[in-house]
Protein backbone atom coordinates (compact mmCIF):
# COMPACT_ATOMS: atom_id res chain seq x y z
CA UNK A 1 0.00 0.00 0.00
CA UNK A 2 3.25 2.97 -0.53
CA UNK A 3 5.16 1.60 2.43
CA UNK A 4 7.99 -0.42 2.39
CA UNK A 5 9.36 -2.38 5.64
CA UNK A 6 12.74 -2.95 6.13
CA UNK A 7 13.84 -6.06 8.23
CA UNK A 8 16.93 -6.65 10.10
CA UNK A 9 17.88 -9.52 9.35
CA UNK A 10 20.83 -9.59 12.48
CA UNK A 11 18.73 -8.29 14.73
CA UNK A 12 14.80 -9.03 13.76
CA UNK A 13 13.85 -5.23 14.12
CA UNK A 14 10.63 -4.36 11.69
CA UNK A 15 10.67 -0.51 10.77
CA UNK A 16 8.30 0.99 8.65
CA UNK A 17 8.87 4.05 6.08
CA UNK A 18 8.64 5.71 3.13
CA UNK A 19 10.69 4.48 0.15
CA UNK A 20 12.51 8.11 0.12
CA UNK A 21 14.27 6.83 3.28
CA UNK A 22 15.03 3.27 2.28
CA UNK A 23 16.99 4.93 -0.65
CA UNK A 24 18.81 7.36 1.71
CA UNK A 25 19.56 4.20 3.84
CA UNK A 26 21.12 2.63 1.01
CA UNK A 27 23.03 5.82 0.28
CA UNK A 28 24.98 4.61 3.31
CA UNK A 29 25.99 1.24 1.81
CA UNK A 30 30.06 2.16 0.76
CA UNK A 31 30.85 4.15 3.79
CA UNK A 32 30.23 7.66 2.84
CA UNK A 33 30.65 10.97 4.69
CA UNK A 34 27.55 10.94 7.11
CA UNK A 35 27.54 14.81 6.89
CA UNK A 36 27.80 14.89 3.19
CA UNK A 37 25.06 12.93 3.03
CA UNK A 38 22.79 14.06 5.31
CA UNK A 39 23.33 17.67 3.46
CA UNK A 40 22.11 16.30 0.65
CA UNK A 41 19.35 14.71 1.83
CA UNK A 42 17.91 18.02 3.35
CA UNK A 43 15.29 18.83 0.87
CA UNK A 44 14.41 15.61 -0.29
CA UNK A 45 12.42 14.38 2.67
CA UNK A 46 9.62 16.91 2.76
CA UNK A 47 10.10 18.96 6.04
CA UNK A 48 11.63 15.61 8.03
CA UNK A 49 15.64 16.45 9.12
CA UNK A 50 17.43 13.10 7.86
CA UNK A 51 20.37 13.78 10.39
CA UNK A 52 16.57 12.37 13.51
CA UNK A 53 16.23 9.30 10.92
CA UNK A 54 20.08 8.91 11.20
CA UNK A 55 19.76 9.28 14.48
CA UNK A 56 17.00 6.65 14.71
CA UNK A 57 18.47 4.27 12.18
CA UNK A 58 21.98 4.01 14.21
CA UNK A 59 20.11 3.52 17.38
CA UNK A 60 18.51 0.36 15.25
CA UNK A 61 22.15 -0.50 13.95
CA UNK A 62 20.53 -0.31 10.50
CA UNK A 63 23.51 2.21 10.36
CA UNK A 64 26.76 1.17 11.61
CA UNK A 65 30.47 2.76 12.23
CA UNK A 66 32.77 1.01 9.42
CA UNK A 67 35.26 0.93 12.39
CA UNK A 68 32.69 -1.47 14.31
CA UNK A 69 33.15 -5.16 14.34
CA UNK A 70 29.12 -5.55 13.93
CA UNK A 71 28.40 -8.68 15.15
CA UNK A 72 30.22 -7.68 18.74
CA UNK A 73 26.73 -5.54 18.94
CA UNK A 74 24.28 -8.75 19.35
CA UNK A 75 26.11 -10.17 23.05
CA UNK A 76 24.23 -8.08 25.01
CA UNK A 77 20.90 -8.50 24.16
CA UNK A 78 18.56 -12.06 24.81
CA UNK A 79 17.24 -14.20 22.28
CA UNK A 80 13.59 -14.56 22.27
CA UNK A 81 11.51 -17.11 20.42
CA UNK A 82 9.78 -15.53 16.97
CA UNK A 83 6.17 -16.21 16.76
CA UNK A 84 4.37 -18.06 14.30
CA UNK A 85 6.72 -20.47 13.99
CA UNK A 86 6.47 -24.00 12.80
CA UNK A 87 8.99 -26.81 14.02
CA UNK A 88 8.84 -30.18 14.52
CA UNK A 89 11.10 -32.17 17.09
CA UNK A 90 12.84 -35.54 16.75
CA UNK A 91 14.75 -37.09 19.04
CA UNK A 92 17.89 -34.20 19.63
CA UNK A 93 16.97 -32.27 16.75
CA UNK A 94 14.42 -29.67 15.67
CA UNK A 95 13.59 -28.51 11.89
CA UNK A 96 11.67 -25.25 11.26
CA UNK A 97 9.07 -25.16 8.31
CA UNK A 98 8.88 -21.59 6.66
CA UNK A 99 6.34 -20.22 4.06
CA UNK A 100 6.43 -16.32 4.10
CA UNK A 101 3.86 -14.66 2.15
CA UNK A 102 4.33 -16.24 -1.38
CA UNK A 103 7.90 -17.05 -0.93
CA UNK A 104 8.86 -21.24 -1.00
CA UNK A 105 8.21 -23.22 1.21
CA UNK A 106 11.45 -24.54 2.69
CA UNK A 107 12.83 -26.62 5.40
CA UNK A 108 15.84 -25.34 8.28
CA UNK A 109 17.40 -28.57 9.73
CA UNK A 110 19.14 -27.98 12.98
CA UNK A 111 21.92 -30.44 14.42
CA UNK A 112 21.90 -31.77 18.24
CA UNK A 113 24.19 -28.54 18.96
CA UNK A 114 22.26 -26.08 17.61
CA UNK A 115 19.02 -28.18 19.09
CA UNK A 116 20.54 -27.51 22.35
CA UNK A 117 21.22 -23.88 22.10
CA UNK A 118 18.06 -23.48 20.73
CA UNK A 119 16.34 -24.82 23.42
CA UNK A 120 18.90 -22.75 25.68
CA UNK A 121 16.97 -19.27 23.82
CA UNK A 122 14.43 -19.22 27.24
CA UNK A 123 13.93 -15.17 26.92
CA UNK A 124 16.02 -14.32 29.96
CA UNK A 125 19.43 -15.29 29.05
CA UNK A 126 22.02 -12.57 27.27
CA UNK A 127 24.03 -14.24 24.39
CA UNK A 128 26.85 -13.43 26.43
CA UNK A 129 25.20 -15.53 29.47
CA UNK A 130 25.67 -18.56 26.83
CA UNK A 131 29.19 -18.05 25.11
CA UNK A 132 30.26 -20.17 28.09
CA UNK A 133 27.94 -23.40 27.40
CA UNK A 134 28.27 -23.24 23.76
CA UNK A 135 30.59 -23.01 20.97
CA UNK A 136 30.56 -18.97 20.35
CA UNK A 137 30.94 -19.23 16.19
CA UNK A 138 27.71 -21.90 17.03
CA UNK A 139 25.77 -19.29 18.50
CA UNK A 140 26.69 -16.66 16.09
CA UNK A 141 25.68 -18.87 13.24
CA UNK A 142 22.37 -19.93 14.84
CA UNK A 143 21.81 -16.46 15.36
CA UNK A 144 22.30 -15.30 11.87
CA UNK A 145 20.09 -18.08 10.38
CA UNK A 146 17.02 -18.01 12.69
CA UNK A 147 16.75 -14.06 12.64
CA UNK A 148 16.83 -13.98 9.15
CA UNK A 149 14.16 -12.48 6.94
CA UNK A 150 14.04 -16.25 5.01
CA UNK A 151 13.59 -17.85 8.65
CA UNK A 152 12.38 -15.46 11.41
CA UNK A 153 12.23 -17.98 13.84
CA UNK A 154 14.80 -15.96 16.42
CA UNK A 155 14.62 -11.99 17.42
CA UNK A 156 16.92 -10.35 19.23
CA UNK A 157 15.97 -7.75 22.48
CA UNK A 158 17.62 -5.92 25.01
CA UNK A 159 14.76 -6.45 27.83
CA UNK A 160 14.28 -10.18 28.62
CA UNK A 161 10.47 -11.70 27.49
CA UNK A 162 9.27 -11.84 31.69
CA UNK A 163 9.24 -7.62 31.05
CA UNK A 164 6.52 -7.96 28.92
CA UNK A 165 5.15 -10.86 30.20
CA UNK A 166 2.31 -9.56 32.00
CA UNK A 167 1.90 -6.43 29.60
CA UNK A 168 2.19 -7.51 26.47
CA UNK A 169 1.20 -4.35 25.27
CA UNK A 170 4.36 -2.73 25.86
CA UNK A 171 6.55 -5.13 24.13
CA UNK A 172 8.23 -3.63 21.03
CA UNK A 173 5.91 -4.84 17.64
CA UNK A 174 8.79 -6.37 15.94
CA UNK A 175 9.15 -8.92 18.54
CA UNK A 176 5.59 -10.56 17.16
CA UNK A 177 5.31 -9.13 14.18
CA UNK A 178 6.83 -11.29 10.92
CA UNK A 179 7.27 -10.01 7.38
CA UNK A 180 5.55 -11.71 4.46
CA UNK A 181 5.86 -9.53 2.01
CA UNK A 182 8.42 -9.66 -0.98
CA UNK A 183 11.68 -8.27 -1.24
CA UNK A 184 12.00 -4.86 -2.57
CA UNK A 185 15.20 -3.18 -4.41
CA UNK A 186 15.40 0.76 -3.47
CA UNK A 187 15.12 2.57 -6.83
CA UNK A 188 12.40 0.65 -8.53
CA UNK A 189 8.68 1.48 -7.92
CA UNK A 190 6.66 0.80 -5.22
CA UNK A 191 3.88 -1.09 -7.12
CA UNK A 192 0.49 0.87 -6.14
CA UNK A 193 -2.90 -0.07 -4.33
CA UNK A 194 -4.76 -2.27 -6.89
CA UNK A 195 -8.29 -1.14 -8.57
CA UNK A 196 -10.47 -3.00 -6.62
CA UNK A 197 -12.97 -3.78 -9.45
CA UNK A 198 -9.84 -4.53 -11.62
CA UNK A 199 -8.29 -6.83 -9.21
CA UNK A 200 -11.50 -9.07 -8.51
CA UNK A 201 -12.15 -9.34 -12.65
CA UNK A 202 -8.67 -10.05 -13.71
CA UNK A 203 -6.18 -10.73 -10.62
CA UNK A 204 -8.11 -13.67 -9.10
CA UNK A 205 -7.14 -16.26 -11.28
CA UNK A 206 -7.18 -19.79 -8.60
CA UNK A 207 -10.67 -19.66 -6.86
CA UNK A 208 -10.08 -22.26 -3.99
CA UNK A 209 -6.49 -20.48 -3.65
CA UNK A 210 -8.40 -17.13 -3.15
CA UNK A 211 -9.87 -17.85 -0.25
CA UNK A 212 -7.50 -21.09 1.14
CA UNK A 213 -4.65 -18.47 1.16
CA UNK A 214 -5.02 -14.45 -0.32
CA UNK A 215 -7.99 -13.86 2.22
CA UNK A 216 -10.00 -16.64 3.97
CA UNK A 217 -13.13 -15.55 5.29
CA UNK A 218 -15.14 -16.37 8.39
CA UNK A 219 -17.92 -18.83 6.55
CA UNK A 220 -14.61 -20.12 4.38
CA UNK A 221 -13.79 -21.55 7.66
CA UNK A 222 -16.86 -22.73 9.15
CA UNK A 223 -17.99 -24.64 5.69
CA UNK A 224 -17.93 -27.86 7.41
CA UNK A 225 -20.18 -29.04 10.14
CA UNK A 226 -18.52 -27.43 12.75
CA UNK A 227 -18.54 -27.57 16.87
CA UNK A 228 -19.03 -24.17 17.54
CA UNK A 229 -21.90 -24.13 15.35
CA UNK A 230 -23.47 -26.80 16.70
CA UNK A 231 -22.28 -29.26 13.72
CA UNK A 232 -24.19 -26.95 10.99
CA UNK A 233 -22.14 -25.43 8.52
CA UNK A 234 -22.06 -21.64 8.40
CA UNK A 235 -24.37 -21.38 5.08
CA UNK A 236 -27.03 -23.91 6.96
CA UNK A 237 -26.89 -22.31 10.69
CA UNK A 238 -27.50 -18.67 9.02
CA UNK A 239 -30.70 -20.28 7.28
CA UNK A 240 -31.76 -22.04 10.51
CA UNK A 241 -31.37 -18.01 12.54
CA UNK A 242 -32.81 -16.64 10.02
CA UNK A 243 -35.98 -19.00 9.66
CA UNK A 244 -36.05 -18.80 13.41
CA UNK A 245 -36.16 -14.90 13.67
CA UNK A 246 -39.07 -14.73 10.87
CA UNK A 247 -37.11 -13.48 8.38
CA UNK A 248 -37.75 -15.61 5.58
CA UNK A 249 -41.34 -15.78 4.14
CA UNK A 250 -43.51 -18.91 3.75
CA UNK A 251 -43.93 -20.55 -0.25
CA UNK A 252 -41.63 -18.98 -2.25
CA UNK A 253 -38.47 -16.98 -1.41
CA UNK A 254 -36.67 -14.72 -4.05
CA UNK A 255 -32.85 -14.54 -2.08
CA UNK A 256 -30.17 -11.99 -3.83
CA UNK A 257 -26.31 -12.72 -2.47
CA UNK A 258 -23.81 -10.20 -3.35
CA UNK A 259 -20.51 -11.61 -3.99
CA UNK A 260 -20.64 -15.60 -2.97
CA UNK A 261 -17.40 -16.79 -2.83
CA UNK A 262 -16.62 -20.19 -3.56
CA UNK A 263 -20.58 -20.92 -3.21
CA UNK A 264 -20.84 -22.39 0.14
CA UNK A 265 -23.04 -20.30 1.69
CA UNK A 266 -25.47 -20.42 -1.20
CA UNK A 267 -25.39 -23.91 -1.53
CA UNK A 268 -26.29 -24.17 2.15
CA UNK A 269 -28.75 -21.89 2.11
CA UNK A 270 -30.27 -22.81 -0.76
CA UNK A 271 -30.26 -26.87 0.51
CA UNK A 272 -31.37 -25.72 4.38
CA UNK A 273 -34.35 -23.12 3.11
CA UNK A 274 -35.39 -26.48 0.46
CA UNK A 275 -35.61 -28.73 3.09
CA UNK A 276 -37.80 -26.57 5.17
CA UNK A 277 -39.86 -26.49 2.45
CA UNK A 278 -39.85 -22.93 0.63
CA UNK A 279 -39.34 -22.75 -3.26
CA UNK A 280 -36.04 -20.88 -3.45
CA UNK A 281 -34.98 -18.38 -6.45
CA UNK A 282 -31.41 -17.84 -6.06
CA UNK A 283 -30.13 -14.88 -7.83
CA UNK A 284 -25.83 -13.91 -7.28
CA UNK A 285 -24.17 -11.02 -8.56
CA UNK A 286 -20.73 -11.55 -8.58
CA UNK A 287 -17.95 -9.78 -10.27
CA UNK A 288 -15.27 -11.82 -10.34
CA UNK A 289 -15.71 -14.36 -13.67
CA UNK A 290 -13.33 -17.21 -11.53
CA UNK A 291 -15.48 -17.27 -8.67
CA UNK A 292 -19.16 -17.41 -10.42
CA UNK A 293 -17.42 -20.56 -12.91
CA UNK A 294 -16.75 -21.66 -9.19
CA UNK A 295 -20.08 -21.23 -7.52
CA UNK A 296 -22.01 -22.31 -10.75
CA UNK A 297 -19.93 -25.97 -10.12
CA UNK A 298 -20.75 -25.99 -6.44
CA UNK A 299 -23.95 -24.86 -6.66
CA UNK A 300 -25.47 -25.60 -10.04
CA UNK A 301 -26.00 -23.64 -12.80
CA UNK A 302 -30.08 -24.33 -12.91
CA UNK A 303 -30.07 -23.79 -9.05
CA UNK A 304 -29.15 -20.40 -9.77
CA UNK A 305 -29.64 -17.34 -11.51
CA UNK A 306 -26.10 -15.35 -11.97
CA UNK A 307 -25.42 -12.03 -13.07
CA UNK A 308 -22.10 -10.81 -13.80
CA UNK A 309 -20.81 -7.23 -13.15
CA UNK A 310 -20.03 -5.16 -10.32
CA UNK A 311 -23.14 -5.05 -7.83
CA UNK A 312 -22.91 -1.01 -7.79
CA UNK A 313 -23.58 -0.45 -11.41
CA UNK A 314 -25.84 -3.86 -12.17
CA UNK A 315 -29.93 -2.59 -12.84
CA UNK A 316 -32.52 -4.77 -10.88
CA UNK A 317 -35.72 -4.12 -10.37
CA UNK A 318 -36.93 -2.44 -7.55
CA UNK A 319 -38.84 -4.20 -4.29
CA UNK A 320 -37.85 -7.88 -6.04
CA UNK A 321 -36.32 -10.19 -2.89
CA UNK A 322 -37.83 -11.04 -0.27
CA UNK A 323 -33.75 -11.78 1.15
CA UNK A 324 -30.28 -10.45 0.46
CA UNK A 325 -26.90 -11.36 2.13
CA UNK A 326 -24.14 -9.93 1.46
CA UNK A 327 -21.48 -11.53 3.62
CA UNK A 328 -17.89 -10.85 4.26
CA UNK A 329 -17.63 -8.58 0.87
CA UNK A 330 -18.41 -4.42 2.15
CA UNK A 331 -14.57 -4.36 3.13
CA UNK A 332 -13.77 -4.62 -1.07
CA UNK A 333 -15.92 -2.41 -2.31
CA UNK A 334 -15.10 1.54 -3.35
CA UNK A 335 -13.97 3.77 -0.30
CA UNK A 336 -12.66 7.36 -0.69
CA UNK A 337 -9.80 8.45 1.40
CA UNK A 338 -10.56 12.41 2.57
CA UNK A 339 -9.81 15.11 4.76
CA UNK A 340 -12.21 16.95 7.47
CA UNK A 341 -11.91 20.20 4.87
CA UNK A 342 -13.77 17.92 2.42
CA UNK A 343 -16.38 17.52 3.84
CA UNK A 344 -16.97 20.94 5.26
CA UNK A 345 -15.52 20.10 8.86
CA UNK A 346 -12.32 22.37 9.14
CA UNK A 347 -12.62 25.70 7.36
CA UNK A 348 -11.76 26.04 3.73
CA UNK A 349 -8.28 26.20 2.52
CA UNK A 350 -8.53 26.20 -1.00
CA UNK A 351 -7.96 22.85 -1.59
CA UNK A 352 -11.56 21.37 -0.89
CA UNK A 353 -13.07 18.82 -3.86
CA UNK A 354 -16.74 20.22 -4.39
CA UNK A 355 -17.48 17.09 -6.29
CA UNK A 356 -16.74 15.60 -3.26
CA UNK A 357 -18.66 17.58 -0.96
CA UNK A 358 -21.30 17.84 -2.88
CA UNK A 359 -21.64 13.67 -2.97
CA UNK A 360 -21.26 12.90 0.45
CA UNK A 361 -23.45 15.41 1.73
CA UNK A 362 -26.37 14.02 -0.05
CA UNK A 363 -25.28 10.29 0.70
CA UNK A 364 -24.28 11.16 4.39
CA UNK A 365 -25.99 14.13 5.97
CA UNK A 366 -29.30 13.73 4.12
CA UNK A 367 -29.32 10.19 5.92
CA UNK A 368 -28.28 12.00 9.49
CA UNK A 369 -25.20 9.74 9.16
CA UNK A 370 -22.72 11.71 11.42
CA UNK A 371 -19.31 12.37 10.35
CA UNK A 372 -18.10 15.29 13.24
CA UNK A 373 -16.19 12.92 14.57
CA UNK A 374 -13.91 11.64 11.79
CA UNK A 375 -10.26 11.51 12.02
CA UNK A 376 -7.67 13.47 9.78
CA UNK A 377 -7.61 12.56 6.76
CA UNK A 378 -10.56 9.26 6.93
CA UNK A 379 -11.50 6.63 4.92
CA UNK A 380 -15.59 7.23 4.21
CA UNK A 381 -17.14 3.96 2.56
CA UNK A 382 -18.95 5.27 -0.23
CA UNK A 383 -19.25 1.72 -2.08
CA UNK A 384 -20.81 0.08 1.29
CA UNK A 385 -23.22 3.30 1.63
CA UNK A 386 -24.31 3.20 -2.42
CA UNK A 387 -24.90 -0.54 -1.83
CA UNK A 388 -27.03 0.06 1.85
CA UNK A 389 -29.07 2.31 -0.17
CA UNK A 390 -29.54 0.35 -2.99
CA UNK A 391 -30.45 -3.27 -0.73
CA UNK A 392 -33.51 -0.63 0.53
CA UNK A 393 -34.68 -0.47 -2.64
CA UNK A 394 -34.01 -4.03 -3.88
CA UNK A 395 -36.36 -5.18 -0.80
CA UNK A 396 -39.94 -6.18 -1.04
CA UNK A 397 -41.68 -4.85 1.51
CA UNK A 398 -41.61 -7.25 4.39
CA UNK A 399 -37.69 -8.15 3.04
CA UNK A 400 -34.85 -8.56 5.22
CA UNK A 401 -31.66 -8.73 4.52
CA UNK A 402 -27.90 -9.29 6.23
CA UNK A 403 -24.42 -7.76 5.54
CA UNK A 404 -21.77 -8.93 7.48
CA UNK A 405 -18.07 -7.77 7.86
CA UNK A 406 -14.87 -7.34 9.98
CA UNK A 407 -15.20 -3.58 11.96
CA UNK A 408 -16.55 -2.12 15.04
CA UNK A 409 -19.59 0.38 15.60
CA UNK A 410 -18.31 3.27 16.32
CA UNK A 411 -14.48 3.07 14.72
CA UNK A 412 -13.57 4.49 11.71
CA UNK A 413 -12.33 2.21 8.84
CA UNK A 414 -8.85 1.21 9.04
CA UNK A 415 -6.95 -0.20 5.82
CA UNK A 416 -5.79 -3.76 5.68
CA UNK A 417 -2.09 -4.50 4.91
CA UNK A 418 -1.98 -7.70 4.53
CA UNK A 419 -3.37 -8.71 1.39
CA UNK A 420 -2.49 -8.35 -2.13
CA UNK A 421 -4.91 -5.66 -1.90
CA UNK A 422 -6.37 -2.96 -0.18
CA UNK A 423 -9.57 -4.17 2.53
CA UNK A 424 -11.50 -1.42 4.74
CA UNK A 425 -12.92 -2.79 8.13
CA UNK A 426 -16.51 -1.46 8.44
CA UNK A 427 -17.80 1.45 10.37
CA UNK A 428 -21.16 -0.22 10.94
CA UNK A 429 -22.88 3.28 13.04
CA UNK A 430 -22.53 4.60 9.69
CA UNK A 431 -24.07 1.79 7.61
CA UNK A 432 -26.59 1.31 10.62
CA UNK A 433 -27.48 5.31 10.42
CA UNK A 434 -27.72 5.22 6.99
CA UNK A 435 -30.36 2.49 7.07
CA UNK A 436 -32.60 4.41 9.36
CA UNK A 437 -32.26 7.51 7.55
CA UNK A 438 -33.60 5.77 4.57
CA UNK A 439 -36.62 4.80 6.28
CA UNK A 440 -35.45 1.33 7.06
CA UNK A 441 -35.52 -0.79 10.11
CA UNK A 442 -31.92 -2.04 11.17
CA UNK A 443 -29.71 -3.38 14.19
CA UNK A 444 -26.39 -3.97 14.35
CA UNK A 445 -24.93 -7.82 15.97
CA UNK A 446 -22.19 -9.46 16.75
CA UNK A 447 -21.84 -12.49 14.16
CA UNK A 448 -20.98 -14.77 16.94
CA UNK A 449 -24.22 -14.07 18.76
CA UNK A 450 -25.95 -13.96 15.56
CA UNK A 451 -24.58 -17.75 14.71
CA UNK A 452 -24.86 -18.49 18.95
CA UNK A 453 -21.15 -19.31 18.73
CA UNK A 454 -20.11 -21.97 21.39
CA UNK A 455 -17.77 -19.59 22.64
CA UNK A 456 -16.26 -22.60 24.97
CA UNK A 457 -14.77 -24.12 22.07
CA UNK A 458 -10.70 -23.80 21.34
CA UNK A 459 -10.12 -22.19 18.15
CA UNK A 460 -6.20 -22.90 16.13
CA UNK A 461 -4.50 -19.73 16.07
CA UNK A 462 -2.34 -18.87 13.08
CA UNK A 463 -1.54 -16.38 10.16
CA UNK A 464 -1.78 -17.08 6.44
CA UNK A 465 2.11 -17.74 6.49
CA UNK A 466 1.90 -20.04 9.60
CA UNK A 467 -0.48 -22.62 8.02
CA UNK A 468 0.97 -22.60 5.07
CA UNK A 469 3.94 -23.72 7.17
CA UNK A 470 2.13 -26.17 9.05
CA UNK A 471 0.45 -27.60 5.69
CA UNK A 472 4.04 -28.29 4.32
CA UNK A 473 5.18 -30.06 7.15
CA UNK A 474 1.70 -31.85 6.85
CA UNK A 475 2.43 -32.73 3.35
CA UNK A 476 5.52 -34.35 4.13
CA UNK A 477 3.10 -36.80 6.33
CA UNK A 478 1.45 -37.00 3.41
CA UNK A 479 -0.87 -35.19 4.67
CA UNK A 480 -3.24 -32.80 3.43
CA UNK A 481 -4.94 -30.50 5.70
CA UNK A 482 -7.60 -28.16 4.08
CA UNK A 483 -8.25 -24.47 5.52
CA UNK A 484 -10.87 -25.19 7.95
CA UNK A 485 -11.69 -23.54 11.18
CA UNK A 486 -9.33 -26.46 13.29
CA UNK A 487 -10.31 -27.10 16.73
CA UNK A 488 -7.95 -29.58 19.02
CA UNK A 489 -10.35 -32.23 18.00
CA UNK A 490 -11.06 -31.35 14.26
CA UNK A 491 -7.27 -31.30 13.56
CA UNK A 492 -6.56 -34.36 16.01
CA UNK A 493 -8.98 -35.63 13.49
CA UNK A 494 -7.49 -34.80 10.48
CA UNK A 495 -3.83 -36.03 10.75
CA UNK A 496 -4.76 -39.65 12.47
CA UNK A 497 -2.05 -41.46 13.34
CA UNK A 498 -0.03 -39.38 10.81
CA UNK A 499 1.05 -37.17 12.87
CA UNK A 500 2.19 -36.43 16.49
CA UNK A 501 1.04 -33.54 17.34
CA UNK A 502 3.04 -33.58 20.86
CA UNK A 503 6.05 -33.55 18.66
CA UNK A 504 5.34 -30.25 16.35
CA UNK A 505 4.86 -26.48 17.41
CA UNK A 506 4.15 -23.74 17.89
CA UNK A 507 0.34 -25.09 17.74
CA UNK A 508 -1.92 -22.22 19.61
CA UNK A 509 -5.17 -22.34 20.78
CA UNK A 510 -7.12 -18.97 21.79
CA UNK A 511 -11.03 -18.78 22.36
CA UNK A 512 -12.59 -19.39 19.01
CA UNK A 513 -14.37 -15.89 19.51
CA UNK A 514 -10.83 -14.25 19.88
CA UNK A 515 -8.90 -15.77 17.50
CA UNK A 516 -9.73 -18.69 14.51
CA UNK A 517 -7.05 -19.33 12.59
CA UNK A 518 -5.80 -15.84 11.30
CA UNK A 519 -9.33 -14.15 11.92
CA UNK A 520 -10.90 -12.55 15.42
CA UNK A 521 -14.81 -13.47 14.66
CA UNK A 522 -15.76 -11.01 17.92
CA UNK A 523 -14.05 -8.23 15.15
CA UNK A 524 -17.47 -9.63 12.66
CA UNK A 525 -20.31 -7.91 12.88
CA UNK A 526 -24.06 -8.15 11.28
CA UNK A 527 -26.06 -5.15 9.96
CA UNK A 528 -29.87 -6.82 10.13
CA UNK A 529 -32.27 -4.96 7.93
CA UNK A 530 -35.83 -5.01 7.55
CA UNK A 531 -38.31 -2.85 4.72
Amino acid sequence: MGAVYLFHDLYGYLMQMSPDIAEMIESFSDGVDTKETVAYYKDKLGDADPQQFVEILVGHAVLVDPKEEEIDGIWAYIPIHGKWNIWRRKDDRLTFWTAWGERPEQQILLDAAETAIWDAFDGAKRLIELRHHHDNDKIVSLVRKLVHSDVQALKLSMMPWSVYAKRPAMAPAYLASTMPYPSWKPGTPVPPAPDLTAYHQTSITHADEQFDHQETTLSHLLRIPHPALGGRTYGQKLADVMMARGMVREGTVRVLEVGAGLGYVAKDVIATLTEAGRTVEYTIVELSPVLAAAQQERVGKETAKWINGDVLAVDLPEASFDLILSNEMAGDLPARQLTRADLGLEPDQGNVNREKLATFSKIAADRGVNLDDAPEPFYLMTGAFELVEKIGKWLAPGGHAILTEFGDIAAWPKVSTHLDHPELSTHFGHLHQLAKGAGLTAKVEFVIDLLDFDREQKGLATTRSHFRALRALAAGAELDLPKIGYTPELLEKTVGDKLDLTRVGELRWDRIEDRLMGLVPHEFKALLIAR
